[in-house]
C-alpha cells in the first residue's frame, strides 16, 4: 500500500499555470547618428557577461575531520568510511568504533 502511494504521488502534475518564458531586457543604449560618413563603429553588448570567473584550485586534496567524540569516563567514539577490493569486487563498509583504554595513565 506504501508503495503505491509513493508511486502515485510521484506521477501527479504538477499544480499551478505555465509560466512565460522571461523576455530579454532591452538596453537602453542606442547608436547616436554619425554625421562623418568616414569611420566605421560597431556598437554592441559587453562580453563581460558570458566569461567564467575564476575557476577555484582544486590540486589540492580536500581532507574531512574525523568523525570522533569524546565519551567522559568510557573512551572514544567513532565513525570511519572505508572501501576495499574483495576477490576483484569493491565492498563498502561504514563502521563505528567504541575504543576502550585498558589500564595505564588516562589522559588529562
Amino acid at each position: 500500500m506504501w508503495a503505491l502511494m509513493m508511486i502515485a504521488l510521484q506521477t501527479g502534475a504538477v499544480a499551478g499555470p505555465i509560466l512565460p518564458a522571461p523576455r530579454k531586457t532591452t538596453t537602453a543604449r542606442r547608436c547616436p547618428p554619425d554625421d562623418s560618413g568616414g569611420d566605421v563603429v560597431v556598437y554592441g553588448r559587453s562580453s563581460d557577461a558570458d566569461r567564467i570567473g575564476a575557476i577555484p584550485d582544486y590540486s589540492r586534496a580536500v581532507t574531512l575531520s574525523k568523525a570522533r567524540t569524546e565519551i567522559a569516563g568510557v573512551g572514544t567514539l567513532s565513525a570511519e568510511a572505508e572501501q576495499v577490493d574483495v576477490g576483484g569486487m569493491p565492498s563498502k563498509r561504514a563502521m563505528i568504533r567504541l575504543t576502550i583504554p585498558m589500564g595505564g595513565r588516562r589522559k588529562p
